[in-house]
Parts: C-alpha cells; sequence; structure tokens
C-alpha cells in the first residue's frame, strides 16, 4: 500500500485544505500539524495519527477504526458521524468537539467526560462554545441551548424548534432560514445575526435587542416581546404579528396558549378574549386585568394575583387557582 504522507503534508503545506473522501487507510502522519484539514468521508482506518493536531478540523463521517490517535488533538474538531471503533485514544484531546448519535467511539471510552458536545434533538449544551462552526441544517429541536456561544456560526436551515436559548449568543450567526418556532429566545444577542426567512413563530424574544438583524421575510406571528425588546428601524412588529406583553398592553383576542409566562407583569392589561388554555401564569402579576370571555382552561394560576380583575365570561374552571390571590 502506497504510504501517501509526504503527499498529504506537502499539500497541506501548499495551502490545500480540502481532502474529503480521500482514501488513507494505514497512513501515517504521526506528529504534524494539520488545524484546520477537512476529512469529511476520508478512510483513515488503521492510520498510524499518533500526537498529529486537527484541532479545528472537520472528521465528520470518516473512518478511524482502529487508528493509533494517541496524544491526539482534536480540540473543536467534528467528528459527527465519524467511526472511533477499536481506535487507540490515551491522552488524546477531546475538549470542545462535536459529536451525534451515529459517532462511534472506543468501548468505555465516556465522550461527555472527555469534553465532547453531543448535538442533536433535546440536546443539552448550556454555556457550550460552538462559535464559528458549519452547523448548517442541524436538528437541536427541543435543546437546552441556554448561555451557549455561537457567534459566527453557520446555522443556515438549522432546526431549533422549542430549543432553550435564553441568552445565548448568536452575534454574526447565520440563522438564515432556520427554524426557531416556540424557542425561548430571552436576552439573546443578535448583533448582525442573519434571520433572514426565519421561522420565529410564537418565540419568546423577551429583552432581545434585534436592532442590528436581517429580518426580511421572516416569519413572526404569535411571537411575544416585551417593551424592552428593540427592532430594526421601520419595522413594524404589530403588522408581523407580535404581541407586546408586559403592564397596561392591550392583548384584544391574543393567542396566549401554551406558553411558558411564570412571573410575568401584565397589571392593567386588556386581556379581553384572550387566549390562554394550558399557558403558566405561575406567581404572574394579572391586579386589574380585563378577563372578560377570556379562556383560561387548564392554564396554572398558581400564585397570580387577580385583585381587581374582571373575570366576566372568562373559562376559568379548569384552572390551577391554588394560592392565588383574587380579592
Amino acid at each position: 500500500m502506497v504510504d501517501l504522507s509526504s503527499q498529504v503534508i506537502a499539500a497541506y503545506s501548499q495551502g490545500r485544505r480540502d481532502f474529503s473522501y480521500c482514501e488513507m487507510q494505514a497512513i501515517r502522519l504521526s506528529q504534524y500539524a494539520l488545524t484546520g484539514i477537512d476529512l469529511w468521508g476520508c478512510n483513515l482506518a488503521d492510520a498510524h495519527l499518533a500526537d498529529v493536531d486537527f484541532s479545528g478540523s472537520n472528521l465528520r463521517g470518516a473512518d478511524l477504526q482502529r487508528a493509533n490517535l494517541r496524544r491526539t488533538n482534536f480540540q473543536g474538531a467534528d467528528l459527527r458521524s465519524a467511526c472511533l471503533k477499536d481506535a487507540q485514544v490515551e491522552d488524546a484531546i477531546f475538549q470542545d468537539a462535536i459529536a451525534n448519535q451515529q459517532t462511534e467511539f472506543p468501548e468505555n471510552f465516556d465522550p461527555l467526560q472527555a469534553g465532547i458536545h453531543y448535538l442533536g434533538p433535546n440536546a443539552t449544551l448550556i454555556d457550550s462554545n460552538l462559535s464559528q462552526r458549519d452547523l448548517g441544517g442541524i436538528d437541536l429541536s427541543h435543546s437546552d441551548l441556554a448561555g451557549a456561544q455561537f457567534t459566527e456560526t453557520n446555522l443556515l436551515g438549522a432546526w431549533l424548534v422549542g430549543a432553550q436559548l435564553t441568552e445565548a449568543n448568536l452575534s454574526n450567526a447565520n440563522l438564515n432560514s432556520s427554524n426557531l418556532s416556540n424557542a425561548n429566545l430571552q436576552r439573546a444577542k443578535f448583533k448582525g445575526t442573519d434571520l433572514t426567512r426565519a421561522n420565529l413563530t410564537k418565540a419568546t424574544l423577551f429583552g432581545v435587542d434585534l436592532s442590528r438583524t436581517d429580518l426580511v421575510e421572516s416569519s413572526l406571528s404569535g411571537a411575544i416581546c416585551d417593551p424592552a425588546t428593540q427592532w430594526p428601524e421601520d419595522f413594524d412588529w404589530e403588522w408581523a404579528g407580535v404581541y407586546c406583553l408586559g403592564p397596561n398592553q392591550s392583548l384584544w383576542a391574543a393567542d396566549l396558549s401554551n406558553l411558558v409566562l411564570t412571573g410575568i407583569d401584565l397589571s392593567g392589561a386588556n386581556l379581553v378574549g384572550v387566549n390562554l388554555t394550558g399557558t403558566d401564569l405561575w406567581g404572574a402579576n394579572l391586579q386589574g386585568c380585563d378577563l372578560r370571555d377570556a379562556c383560561l382552561s387548564g392554564a396554572n394560576l398558581w400564585g397570580a394575583n387577580l385583585v381587581d380583575a374582571d373575570l366576566t365570561g372568562a373559562e376559568i374552571d379548569t384552572a390551577n387557582l391554588d394560592a392565588a390571590m383574587l380579592s
């Protein structure tokens, strides 16, 4: 078998980075610095890669079975769908590498203990650093991404339905055509973010500064904001179907069903005919609200302040009113 190591090193030294789908079985590349190399889909089975620096590299779908990976640096590398079965990984560095359910690791290897981030639906990635990654089309629906860093990350067409993105940093990220419906984006950072054609239906936008984002052709119907939310100049958020929640706001006939609004202050608001079915209003301030003909079926009003609220015609029979203040 031909040893391709000298050819690969020469090409890399001349600026080539894309070696995707190359046949490199049993190649010897030990001790070389190959940061940022693209080895997507490469056959690296039985390769000698000890002490190689693969930090920030793309090894997505690569076959690394039985490879010598002792002391190899995979920091920040993309290992999604890669196969490392029976590989030797003693003292290898995996901090901030990313993997998915299709990634195969050696027996008795603990990816989470090694600092690897699992990406996929329902993932837990609180405060994770995923900046400057290519995550186009990824499915992170219903994941906990609170405080995560996505600065300059490509999330084109990403699926973030119902994701928890409170205080996440999405500055200069590409969220073009992404699905953020029902996502919680409270206090998230969006400086320079591309939200063109993004689906933000029923997203929570409390305290978000969107003034320097691109919202062209985005969908915001049913999204909720508060008086602290900032919008691009000349953007008509009311016309876009966004509801502004806060004291004395007019929310006549708004659909606020199945939202989490714990502790919210809606005192004095016009909530005539509002749909609050299944909404969590634990500890909410609804003092003096006009709730005539509102639907509160299945709503959680535990500890809510309803003093002086007008509940004429409201559907409240199945709501949880434990510890609520009614007078």
